[in-house]
Protein backbone atom coordinates (compact mmCIF):
# COMPACT_ATOMS: atom_id res chain seq x y z
CA UNK A 1 0.00 0.00 0.00
CA UNK A 2 1.36 3.40 -0.91
CA UNK A 3 2.55 5.39 2.10
CA UNK A 4 0.78 8.51 0.85
CA UNK A 5 -2.53 6.70 0.75
CA UNK A 6 -2.07 5.29 4.25
CA UNK A 7 -1.15 8.75 5.51
CA UNK A 8 -4.29 10.12 3.89
CA UNK A 9 -6.44 7.51 5.60
CA UNK A 10 -4.77 8.13 8.97
CA UNK A 11 -5.26 11.88 8.68
CA UNK A 12 -8.88 11.37 7.67
CA UNK A 13 -9.62 9.37 10.81
CA UNK A 14 -8.14 12.12 12.94
CA UNK A 15 -9.98 15.00 11.30
CA UNK A 16 -13.25 13.58 10.07
CA UNK A 17 -16.52 15.46 10.50
CA UNK A 18 -20.07 14.16 10.40
CA UNK A 19 -21.76 17.47 9.56
CA UNK A 20 -24.59 17.16 7.04
CA UNK A 21 -25.55 19.62 4.35
CA UNK A 22 -27.96 19.79 1.44
CA UNK A 23 -25.69 22.06 -0.52
CA UNK A 24 -23.28 20.14 -2.72
CA UNK A 25 -19.57 20.79 -3.12
CA UNK A 26 -20.24 23.09 -6.08
CA UNK A 27 -22.63 25.24 -4.03
CA UNK A 28 -25.82 24.00 -5.68
CA UNK A 29 -28.84 22.78 -3.74
CA UNK A 30 -29.10 19.01 -3.55
CA UNK A 31 -30.53 15.99 -1.78
CA UNK A 32 -28.65 13.78 0.65
CA UNK A 33 -28.46 10.15 -0.46
CA UNK A 34 -29.56 7.40 1.90
CA UNK A 35 -26.81 5.87 4.00
CA UNK A 36 -27.00 2.61 2.01
CA UNK A 37 -26.66 4.45 -1.29
CA UNK A 38 -23.71 6.41 0.04
CA UNK A 39 -22.01 3.17 1.02
CA UNK A 40 -22.42 1.67 -2.44
CA UNK A 41 -21.07 4.84 -3.94
CA UNK A 42 -17.88 5.08 -1.85
CA UNK A 43 -17.15 1.35 -2.21
CA UNK A 44 -17.61 1.17 -5.96
CA UNK A 45 -15.91 4.37 -7.08
CA UNK A 46 -12.75 3.55 -5.10
CA UNK A 47 -11.52 7.14 -5.11
CA UNK A 48 -9.32 8.49 -2.32
CA UNK A 49 -7.46 11.08 -4.36
CA UNK A 50 -8.12 14.74 -5.16
CA UNK A 51 -11.19 15.55 -7.26
CA UNK A 52 -12.30 18.85 -8.79
CA UNK A 53 -14.47 19.79 -5.81
CA UNK A 54 -12.92 17.91 -2.88
CA UNK A 55 -9.38 17.26 -1.63
CA UNK A 56 -8.45 13.67 -0.87
CA UNK A 57 -8.32 14.19 2.89
CA UNK A 58 -11.94 15.36 2.97
CA UNK A 59 -13.01 12.62 0.58
CA UNK A 60 -11.32 9.99 2.75
CA UNK A 61 -12.95 11.47 5.85
CA UNK A 62 -16.43 11.36 4.28
CA UNK A 63 -15.80 7.80 3.09
CA UNK A 64 -14.81 6.68 6.57
CA UNK A 65 -17.86 8.37 8.14
CA UNK A 66 -20.20 6.48 5.82
CA UNK A 67 -18.55 3.11 6.45
CA UNK A 68 -18.46 3.67 10.21
CA UNK A 69 -22.15 4.58 10.34
CA UNK A 70 -23.19 1.52 8.33
CA UNK A 71 -21.00 -0.66 10.55
CA UNK A 72 -22.99 0.41 13.60
CA UNK A 73 -26.43 0.20 11.96
CA UNK A 74 -26.15 -2.94 9.82
CA UNK A 75 -22.76 -4.61 9.81
CA UNK A 76 -24.08 -7.59 7.84
CA UNK A 77 -25.08 -5.32 4.95
CA UNK A 78 -21.64 -3.70 5.16
CA UNK A 79 -20.08 -7.15 4.79
CA UNK A 80 -22.30 -7.95 1.80
CA UNK A 81 -21.50 -4.62 0.15
CA UNK A 82 -17.75 -5.12 0.64
CA UNK A 83 -17.89 -8.50 -1.12
CA UNK A 84 -20.03 -7.04 -3.92
CA UNK A 85 -17.64 -4.12 -4.49
CA UNK A 86 -14.60 -6.41 -4.63
CA UNK A 87 -16.10 -9.09 -6.88
CA UNK A 88 -18.69 -7.35 -9.07
CA UNK A 89 -17.30 -3.83 -8.91
CA UNK A 90 -13.67 -5.03 -9.20
CA UNK A 91 -12.61 -2.43 -6.66
CA UNK A 92 -9.72 -2.94 -4.23
CA UNK A 93 -8.67 -0.07 -1.97
CA UNK A 94 -11.92 1.15 -0.41
CA UNK A 95 -13.42 -2.36 0.07
CA UNK A 96 -10.19 -3.28 1.88
CA UNK A 97 -10.44 -0.15 4.04
CA UNK A 98 -14.08 -1.03 4.76
CA UNK A 99 -13.06 -4.57 5.75
CA UNK A 100 -10.55 -3.14 8.23
CA UNK A 101 -13.28 -0.90 9.69
CA UNK A 102 -15.67 -3.88 9.86
CA UNK A 103 -13.07 -5.78 11.91
CA UNK A 104 -13.44 -3.21 14.71
CA UNK A 105 -17.17 -3.86 15.15
CA UNK A 106 -17.83 -4.86 18.76
CA UNK A 107 -19.31 -8.33 18.98
CA UNK A 108 -18.98 -9.11 15.27
CA UNK A 109 -19.63 -12.76 14.49
CA UNK A 110 -16.23 -14.38 13.79
CA UNK A 111 -17.57 -16.47 10.91
CA UNK A 112 -19.16 -13.43 9.26
CA UNK A 113 -15.83 -11.59 9.33
CA UNK A 114 -13.88 -14.62 8.13
CA UNK A 115 -16.28 -15.20 5.22
CA UNK A 116 -16.07 -11.53 4.24
CA UNK A 117 -12.27 -11.55 4.52
CA UNK A 118 -11.93 -14.63 2.32
CA UNK A 119 -14.07 -13.08 -0.43
CA UNK A 120 -12.35 -9.66 -0.27
CA UNK A 121 -8.64 -10.34 0.23
CA UNK A 122 -7.79 -12.01 -3.08
CA UNK A 123 -4.12 -11.08 -3.62
CA UNK A 124 -1.07 -10.43 -1.46
CA UNK A 125 -1.43 -6.75 -2.37
CA UNK A 126 -4.91 -6.78 -0.79
CA UNK A 127 -3.44 -8.49 2.27
CA UNK A 128 -0.57 -6.01 2.62
CA UNK A 129 -2.98 -3.07 2.33
CA UNK A 130 -5.30 -4.56 4.93
CA UNK A 131 -2.48 -5.28 7.42
CA UNK A 132 -1.02 -1.79 6.83
CA UNK A 133 -4.34 -0.19 7.80
CA UNK A 134 -4.78 -2.44 10.84
CA UNK A 135 -1.19 -1.81 12.02
CA UNK A 136 -1.66 1.96 11.69
CA UNK A 137 -3.90 1.79 14.79
CA UNK A 138 -6.55 4.16 13.38
CA UNK A 139 -9.48 1.71 13.23
CA UNK A 140 -11.95 2.42 16.07
CA UNK A 141 -12.51 -0.72 18.10
CA UNK A 142 -9.50 -2.52 16.69
CA UNK A 143 -6.20 -2.65 18.57
CA UNK A 144 -3.64 -4.22 16.31
CA UNK A 145 -3.68 -7.69 14.80
CA UNK A 146 -5.38 -10.02 17.23
CA UNK A 147 -8.30 -12.38 17.62
CA UNK A 148 -10.33 -13.06 14.52
CA UNK A 149 -8.17 -10.73 12.38
CA UNK A 150 -4.99 -12.64 13.24
CA UNK A 151 -6.75 -15.93 12.47
CA UNK A 152 -7.92 -14.67 9.07
CA UNK A 153 -4.51 -13.25 8.10
CA UNK A 154 -2.69 -16.36 9.36
CA UNK A 155 -4.97 -18.65 7.35
CA UNK A 156 -4.47 -16.58 4.19
CA UNK A 157 -0.69 -16.32 4.39
CA UNK A 158 -0.55 -19.96 5.50
CA UNK A 159 -1.90 -21.08 2.15
CA UNK A 160 -0.03 -18.65 -0.10
CA UNK A 161 0.64 -19.96 -3.60
CA UNK A 162 4.13 -20.23 -4.97
CA UNK A 163 3.31 -17.77 -7.75
CA UNK A 164 2.08 -15.17 -5.22
CA UNK A 165 5.15 -15.77 -3.05
CA UNK A 166 7.42 -15.13 -6.04
CA UNK A 167 5.55 -12.11 -7.37
CA UNK A 168 4.93 -10.32 -4.06
CA UNK A 169 7.68 -11.70 -1.83
CA UNK A 170 10.31 -9.00 -2.33
CA UNK A 171 11.61 -7.65 0.98
CA UNK A 172 12.29 -4.38 -0.78
CA UNK A 173 8.61 -3.71 -1.46
CA UNK A 174 7.12 -0.53 0.00
CA UNK A 175 5.23 -0.75 3.30
CA UNK A 176 4.31 -4.02 5.00
CA UNK A 177 5.96 -7.05 3.36
CA UNK A 178 4.96 -10.70 3.29
CA UNK A 179 7.94 -11.33 5.57
CA UNK A 180 6.46 -8.87 8.07
CA UNK A 181 3.11 -10.66 7.91
CA UNK A 182 4.73 -14.05 8.52
CA UNK A 183 6.46 -12.65 11.62
CA UNK A 184 3.20 -11.12 12.86
CA UNK A 185 1.07 -14.24 12.49
CA UNK A 186 3.46 -17.24 12.73
CA UNK A 187 1.51 -19.66 10.52
CA UNK A 188 2.40 -23.34 10.88
CA UNK A 189 3.26 -24.93 7.52
CA UNK A 190 1.04 -27.88 6.70
CA UNK A 191 3.57 -29.49 4.34
CA UNK A 192 7.24 -29.58 3.48
CA UNK A 193 6.42 -27.51 0.40
CA UNK A 194 4.98 -24.68 2.53
CA UNK A 195 7.76 -24.98 5.10
CA UNK A 196 10.30 -24.41 2.36
CA UNK A 197 8.21 -21.53 0.93
CA UNK A 198 7.84 -19.81 4.33
CA UNK A 199 11.55 -20.13 4.96
CA UNK A 200 12.33 -18.42 1.68
CA UNK A 201 9.84 -15.61 2.36
CA UNK A 202 11.35 -15.14 5.80
CA UNK A 203 14.79 -14.66 4.26
CA UNK A 204 16.33 -18.05 4.85
CA UNK A 205 18.56 -19.25 2.02
CA UNK A 206 19.53 -22.53 3.69
CA UNK A 207 18.75 -25.89 2.14
CA UNK A 208 17.41 -26.55 -1.35
CA UNK A 209 14.23 -25.30 -2.98
CA UNK A 210 13.39 -28.35 -5.07
CA UNK A 211 9.80 -28.43 -3.78
CA UNK A 212 9.24 -24.86 -5.02
CA UNK A 213 10.53 -24.83 -8.62
CA UNK A 214 9.40 -21.24 -9.37
CA UNK A 215 11.31 -19.91 -6.36
CA UNK A 216 14.29 -22.05 -7.33
CA UNK A 217 14.21 -20.60 -10.85
CA UNK A 218 14.12 -17.06 -9.41
CA UNK A 219 17.13 -17.69 -7.19
CA UNK A 220 19.07 -19.18 -10.12
CA UNK A 221 18.01 -16.20 -12.27
CA UNK A 222 19.74 -13.81 -9.86
CA UNK A 223 23.05 -15.57 -10.60
CA UNK A 224 22.55 -16.24 -14.33
CA UNK A 225 25.01 -14.60 -16.71
CA UNK A 226 24.03 -15.62 -20.25
CA UNK A 227 20.97 -14.61 -22.25
CA UNK A 228 20.18 -18.24 -23.04
CA UNK A 229 20.23 -19.21 -19.36
CA UNK A 230 18.08 -16.20 -18.37
CA UNK A 231 15.43 -16.96 -21.02
CA UNK A 232 15.36 -20.62 -20.02
CA UNK A 233 14.87 -19.80 -16.32
CA UNK A 234 12.14 -17.24 -17.03
CA UNK A 235 10.32 -19.80 -19.20
CA UNK A 236 10.91 -22.71 -16.84
CA UNK A 237 9.81 -20.81 -13.75
CA UNK A 238 7.07 -18.80 -15.48
CA UNK A 239 8.55 -15.85 -13.65
CA UNK A 240 6.53 -12.64 -13.65
CA UNK A 241 7.64 -9.30 -15.05
CA UNK A 242 7.79 -7.76 -11.55
CA UNK A 243 10.66 -9.98 -10.38
CA UNK A 244 12.52 -10.56 -13.65
CA UNK A 245 13.21 -6.92 -14.50
CA UNK A 246 14.91 -6.04 -11.15
CA UNK A 247 16.78 -9.39 -11.07
CA UNK A 248 18.42 -9.22 -14.50
CA UNK A 249 21.25 -6.65 -14.91
CA UNK A 250 20.80 -6.41 -18.70
CA UNK A 251 17.36 -7.07 -20.16
CA UNK A 252 17.73 -8.15 -23.80
CA UNK A 253 15.10 -8.31 -26.55
CA UNK A 254 14.88 -12.10 -26.13
CA UNK A 255 14.17 -11.80 -22.38
CA UNK A 256 11.49 -9.20 -23.02
CA UNK A 257 9.94 -11.45 -25.66
CA UNK A 258 9.78 -14.34 -23.19
CA UNK A 259 8.04 -12.10 -20.63
CA UNK A 260 5.56 -11.08 -23.32
CA UNK A 261 4.60 -14.69 -24.03
CA UNK A 262 3.74 -15.56 -20.47
CA UNK A 263 2.37 -12.26 -19.16
CA UNK A 264 -1.11 -12.36 -17.56
CA UNK A 265 -3.66 -10.33 -19.49
CA UNK A 266 -3.55 -7.20 -17.30
CA UNK A 267 0.24 -7.30 -17.13
CA UNK A 268 0.41 -7.58 -20.92
CA UNK A 269 -1.95 -4.63 -21.38
CA UNK A 270 -0.14 -2.46 -18.84
CA UNK A 271 3.34 -3.07 -20.27
CA UNK A 272 2.74 -2.89 -24.02
CA UNK A 273 4.73 0.32 -24.27
CA UNK A 274 7.73 -1.27 -22.50
CA UNK A 275 7.63 -4.26 -24.82
CA UNK A 276 7.53 -1.96 -27.83
CA UNK A 277 10.38 0.23 -26.51
CA UNK A 278 12.59 -2.85 -26.14
CA UNK A 279 12.10 -4.00 -29.73
CA UNK A 280 9.81 -6.96 -29.09
CA UNK A 281 7.38 -5.93 -31.83
CA UNK A 282 10.07 -5.92 -34.49
CA UNK A 283 9.21 -9.62 -34.70
CA UNK A 284 5.85 -9.98 -36.48
CA UNK A 285 5.17 -13.24 -34.65
CA UNK A 286 5.10 -11.33 -31.37
CA UNK A 287 2.72 -8.76 -32.87
CA UNK A 288 0.38 -11.53 -34.01
CA UNK A 289 0.55 -13.14 -30.56
CA UNK A 290 -0.45 -9.86 -28.84
CA UNK A 291 -3.25 -9.14 -31.32
CA UNK A 292 -4.63 -12.65 -30.86
CA UNK A 293 -4.49 -12.40 -27.07
CA UNK A 294 -6.07 -8.94 -26.82
CA UNK A 295 -8.93 -9.84 -29.18
CA UNK A 296 -9.76 -13.23 -27.67
CA UNK A 297 -13.26 -12.90 -26.12
CA UNK A 298 -12.59 -15.67 -23.60
CA UNK A 299 -9.31 -14.06 -22.52
CA UNK A 300 -11.00 -10.66 -22.08
CA UNK A 301 -13.79 -12.17 -19.98
CA UNK A 302 -11.42 -14.24 -17.86
CA UNK A 303 -9.12 -11.27 -17.23
CA UNK A 304 -11.87 -9.20 -15.53
CA UNK A 305 -10.01 -6.10 -16.70
CA UNK A 306 -12.06 -2.94 -16.20
CA UNK A 307 -13.07 -1.21 -19.46
CA UNK A 308 -11.23 1.99 -18.60
CA UNK A 309 -7.97 0.01 -18.34
CA UNK A 310 -8.17 -0.61 -22.08
CA UNK A 311 -8.66 3.10 -22.61
CA UNK A 312 -5.65 3.80 -20.37
CA UNK A 313 -3.61 1.48 -22.57
CA UNK A 314 -4.85 3.20 -25.72
CA UNK A 315 -3.80 6.61 -24.46
CA UNK A 316 -0.39 5.34 -23.38
CA UNK A 317 0.38 3.45 -26.60
CA UNK A 318 1.42 5.92 -29.28
CA UNK A 319 1.93 4.45 -32.74
CA UNK A 320 4.36 5.18 -35.53
CA UNK A 321 4.32 1.99 -37.60
CA UNK A 322 1.94 -0.53 -39.15
CA UNK A 323 2.70 -2.98 -36.32
CA UNK A 324 1.87 -0.33 -33.73
CA UNK A 325 -1.44 0.32 -35.51
CA UNK A 326 -2.29 -3.40 -35.39
CA UNK A 327 -1.74 -3.47 -31.64
CA UNK A 328 -3.62 -0.23 -31.06
CA UNK A 329 -6.60 -1.62 -33.02
CA UNK A 330 -6.42 -4.78 -30.90
CA UNK A 331 -6.59 -2.75 -27.68
CA UNK A 332 -9.68 -0.97 -29.03
CA UNK A 333 -11.20 -4.36 -29.87
CA UNK A 334 -10.52 -5.54 -26.31
CA UNK A 335 -12.43 -2.50 -25.05
CA UNK A 336 -15.39 -3.43 -27.25
CA UNK A 337 -15.25 -7.03 -26.00
CA UNK A 338 -15.28 -5.93 -22.36
CA UNK A 339 -18.93 -4.96 -22.94
CA UNK A 340 -19.85 -8.02 -24.99
CA UNK A 341 -22.47 -9.22 -22.50
CA UNK A 342 -24.19 -5.86 -22.16
CA UNK A 343 -27.97 -6.30 -22.44
CA UNK A 344 -29.81 -4.83 -25.43
CA UNK A 345 -32.64 -2.45 -24.53
CA UNK A 346 -34.61 -3.61 -27.59
CA UNK A 347 -36.13 -1.86 -30.58
CA UNK A 348 -39.25 -0.73 -28.71
CA UNK A 349 -37.40 1.20 -25.98
CA UNK A 350 -36.38 4.79 -26.68
CA UNK A 351 -33.20 5.65 -24.77
CA UNK A 352 -31.68 9.08 -24.14
CA UNK A 353 -28.08 9.26 -22.95
CA UNK A 354 -26.93 12.41 -21.16
CA UNK A 355 -23.12 12.58 -20.96
CA UNK A 356 -21.65 15.14 -18.57
CA UNK A 357 -18.86 17.02 -20.40
CA UNK A 358 -18.52 19.86 -17.87
CA UNK A 359 -15.15 21.14 -16.71
CA UNK A 360 -15.15 19.18 -13.45
CA UNK A 361 -15.30 15.89 -15.37
CA UNK A 362 -11.95 16.41 -17.09
CA UNK A 363 -9.96 18.12 -14.37
CA UNK A 364 -8.61 15.25 -12.27
CA UNK A 365 -7.69 11.60 -12.76
CA UNK A 366 -9.79 9.00 -10.97
CA UNK A 367 -6.77 7.84 -8.97
CA UNK A 368 -3.15 8.77 -8.38
CA UNK A 369 -2.04 5.76 -10.46
CA UNK A 370 -4.21 6.39 -13.52
CA UNK A 371 -4.40 9.00 -16.26
CA UNK A 372 -8.08 8.22 -16.80
CA UNK A 373 -10.44 11.05 -15.95
CA UNK A 374 -14.16 11.02 -15.16
CA UNK A 375 -14.84 12.30 -18.68
CA UNK A 376 -13.12 9.19 -20.08
CA UNK A 377 -15.33 6.83 -18.06
CA UNK A 378 -18.33 8.88 -19.15
CA UNK A 379 -17.29 8.49 -22.79
CA UNK A 380 -16.65 4.75 -22.47
CA UNK A 381 -20.08 4.14 -20.93
CA UNK A 382 -21.71 6.37 -23.56
CA UNK A 383 -20.04 4.42 -26.35
CA UNK A 384 -21.12 1.09 -24.87
CA UNK A 385 -24.72 2.22 -24.38
CA UNK A 386 -24.82 3.66 -27.88
CA UNK A 387 -23.78 0.28 -29.29
CA UNK A 388 -26.48 -1.62 -27.39
CA UNK A 389 -29.42 0.72 -27.91
CA UNK A 390 -31.40 0.63 -31.14
CA UNK A 391 -33.46 3.80 -30.61
CA UNK A 392 -31.06 6.19 -28.94
CA UNK A 393 -30.61 9.94 -28.62
CA UNK A 394 -27.29 11.24 -27.27
CA UNK A 395 -27.34 14.59 -25.46
CA UNK A 396 -23.91 15.50 -24.07
CA UNK A 397 -24.23 18.44 -21.69
CA UNK A 398 -22.47 21.04 -19.59
CA UNK A 399 -24.45 24.23 -18.88
CA UNK A 400 -26.44 23.34 -22.00
CA UNK A 401 -26.72 20.47 -24.46
CA UNK A 402 -23.62 20.13 -26.65
CA UNK A 403 -24.12 18.79 -30.16
CA UNK A 404 -21.57 16.11 -31.06
CA UNK A 405 -21.49 13.79 -34.10
CA UNK A 406 -21.80 10.55 -32.11
CA UNK A 407 -22.68 7.34 -33.93
CA UNK A 408 -23.25 3.74 -32.90
CA UNK A 409 -20.95 2.85 -35.81
CA UNK A 410 -18.02 4.51 -34.02
CA UNK A 411 -15.85 2.36 -31.78
CA UNK A 412 -16.28 2.84 -28.05
CA UNK A 413 -12.81 4.38 -27.97
CA UNK A 414 -13.69 6.89 -30.71
CA UNK A 415 -16.89 7.90 -28.88
CA UNK A 416 -14.87 8.37 -25.69
CA UNK A 417 -12.36 10.57 -27.54
CA UNK A 418 -15.13 12.76 -28.99
CA UNK A 419 -16.74 13.20 -25.56
CA UNK A 420 -13.40 14.01 -23.91
CA UNK A 421 -12.61 16.64 -26.55
CA UNK A 422 -15.38 19.01 -25.38
CA UNK A 423 -13.90 20.20 -22.06
CA UNK A 424 -16.97 22.24 -21.16
CA UNK A 425 -17.72 24.62 -18.32
CA UNK A 426 -20.68 24.64 -15.91
CA UNK A 427 -22.86 21.67 -14.87
CA UNK A 428 -26.61 21.48 -15.53
CA UNK A 429 -27.73 17.85 -15.21
CA UNK A 430 -31.20 19.04 -16.19
CA UNK A 431 -30.04 20.35 -19.60
CA UNK A 432 -30.91 17.11 -21.49
CA UNK A 433 -34.34 17.01 -19.83
CA UNK A 434 -35.05 20.61 -20.79
CA UNK A 435 -34.02 19.75 -24.35
CA UNK A 436 -36.57 16.90 -24.39
CA UNK A 437 -39.26 19.14 -22.88
CA UNK A 438 -38.70 22.01 -25.30
CA UNK A 439 -38.98 19.67 -28.30
CA UNK A 440 -41.63 17.37 -26.81
CA UNK A 441 -39.45 14.32 -27.47
CA UNK A 442 -40.67 11.09 -25.91
CA UNK A 443 -38.12 8.83 -24.27
CA UNK A 444 -38.64 5.71 -22.19
CA UNK A 445 -35.29 5.64 -20.42
CA UNK A 446 -32.98 8.51 -19.55
CA UNK A 447 -29.43 7.54 -18.56
CA UNK A 448 -27.20 10.30 -17.26
CA UNK A 449 -23.48 9.76 -16.61
CA UNK A 450 -22.20 12.48 -14.30
CA UNK A 451 -20.48 13.51 -11.07
CA UNK A 452 -23.89 14.89 -9.98
CA UNK A 453 -22.46 18.24 -8.85
CA UNK A 454 -25.22 20.33 -10.43
CA UNK A 455 -25.17 24.10 -9.95
CA UNK A 456 -25.92 25.91 -13.26
CA UNK A 457 -29.67 26.45 -13.44
CA UNK A 458 -32.28 29.20 -13.11
CA UNK A 459 -31.79 32.90 -13.78
CA UNK A 460 -28.71 33.67 -15.84
CA UNK A 461 -28.28 30.09 -17.07
CA UNK A 462 -29.45 28.28 -20.18
CA UNK A 463 -31.42 25.78 -18.08
CA UNK A 464 -34.60 27.02 -16.38
CA UNK A 465 -34.61 24.66 -13.40
CA UNK A 466 -32.90 21.88 -11.49
CA UNK A 467 -32.76 18.34 -12.82
CA UNK A 468 -35.38 16.90 -10.48
CA UNK A 469 -37.91 19.68 -11.07
CA UNK A 470 -37.48 19.30 -14.82
CA UNK A 471 -37.78 15.53 -14.56
CA UNK A 472 -41.09 15.81 -12.69
CA UNK A 473 -42.32 18.19 -15.43
CA UNK A 474 -41.21 15.72 -18.08
CA UNK A 475 -43.09 12.88 -16.40
CA UNK A 476 -46.21 15.01 -16.15
CA UNK A 477 -46.15 16.56 -19.62
CA UNK A 478 -44.50 13.98 -21.90
CA UNK A 479 -44.18 10.43 -20.53
CA UNK A 480 -45.41 9.44 -17.06
CA UNK A 481 -43.82 5.99 -17.44
CA UNK A 482 -40.33 7.23 -18.20
CA UNK A 483 -37.47 5.94 -16.02
CA UNK A 484 -34.30 7.85 -15.11
CA UNK A 485 -30.93 6.37 -14.16
CA UNK A 486 -27.88 8.35 -13.10
CA UNK A 487 -24.52 6.60 -13.28
CA UNK A 488 -22.52 8.26 -10.54
CA UNK A 489 -18.74 8.05 -10.94
CA UNK A 490 -17.49 10.01 -7.89
CA UNK A 491 -18.30 9.45 -4.21
CA UNK A 492 -19.96 12.79 -3.46
CA UNK A 493 -22.65 12.34 -0.79
CA UNK A 494 -25.28 14.66 -2.27
CA UNK A 495 -27.49 13.91 -5.26
CA UNK A 496 -29.71 15.71 -7.75
CA UNK A 497 -32.83 13.73 -6.78
CA UNK A 498 -34.32 12.73 -3.41
CA UNK A 499 -34.45 9.35 -1.74
CA UNK A 500 -37.54 7.34 -2.71
CA UNK A 501 -38.02 9.09 -6.06
CA UNK A 502 -38.18 7.27 -9.37
CA UNK A 503 -34.68 8.50 -10.23
CA UNK A 504 -32.35 5.56 -9.72
CA UNK A 505 -28.64 5.83 -8.99
CA UNK A 506 -26.12 3.25 -10.16
CA UNK A 507 -22.53 3.19 -8.95
CA UNK A 508 -19.20 1.93 -10.23
CA UNK A 509 -16.80 1.66 -13.17
CA UNK A 510 -17.19 -1.94 -14.30
CA UNK A 511 -19.36 -3.16 -17.16
CA UNK A 512 -21.76 -4.49 -14.48
CA UNK A 513 -22.97 -0.89 -13.93
CA UNK A 514 -24.91 -1.01 -17.17
CA UNK A 515 -26.24 -4.49 -16.39
CA UNK A 516 -27.83 -3.12 -13.21
CA UNK A 517 -29.80 -0.62 -15.29
CA UNK A 518 -31.21 -3.47 -17.37
CA UNK A 519 -31.90 -5.47 -14.19
CA UNK A 520 -33.89 -2.61 -12.71
CA UNK A 521 -35.88 -2.13 -15.92
CA UNK A 522 -36.72 -5.82 -16.32
CA UNK A 523 -37.27 -6.94 -12.71
CA UNK A 524 -37.46 -3.81 -10.56
CA UNK A 525 -34.52 -5.05 -8.48
CA UNK A 526 -31.91 -2.46 -7.50
CA UNK A 527 -28.22 -2.74 -6.73
CA UNK A 528 -29.11 -2.78 -3.04
CA UNK A 529 -31.62 -5.61 -3.59
CA UNK A 530 -28.95 -7.58 -5.42
CA UNK A 531 -26.38 -7.02 -2.68
CA UNK A 532 -28.71 -8.22 0.07
CA UNK A 533 -28.77 -11.65 -1.60
CA UNK A 534 -24.98 -12.13 -1.24
CA UNK A 535 -24.01 -14.87 1.21
CA UNK A 536 -21.44 -13.95 3.84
Amino acid sequence: MATLTLNTITAAFAGRSTESSHVNHAGGTSFRRSLWEQLLQVLSTNTLSDTFYVKKEQLASETIDVIMEVREKDHRFLAQAIVWARKDGLMKLVPTLALAILSGKKGIEPQLFLNTFQQTILTPDDLRTFVSIIKSGVIPGRRGIGGVVRDAVRTWIGGISEYHAVKYGSVNSEGVTLRDILRLTHPKPSSDVLSERFGWLAGSRKGNLTLNPQILSLEKLKRATTEEEIVQLVRQGRLPYEVVVPSVPKMTKAVWAELLRQAPYMNLLRNLRSFREHGVFEDQANVEYVVGRLTDPRAVEASRVLPFRFFDALKAFTFTSACDTQIRDAIASGLELSFVNLPNFGSETHVTIGSDVSGSMSSYSISEKSETKCIDICGIFTGALLKRSENVLTLPFEGHVVHLPLSKHDSIAETARKIASVRGGSTAVGAPIQYLLDRKIKTDVFIGITDNEEWAYGSGHAVSGKFYDLWLRYKKEINPNAKAFLVTILPYRDAVAPEGSDVHFVYGWSEKVLNYIALKISTGASQIDKIRTIEV
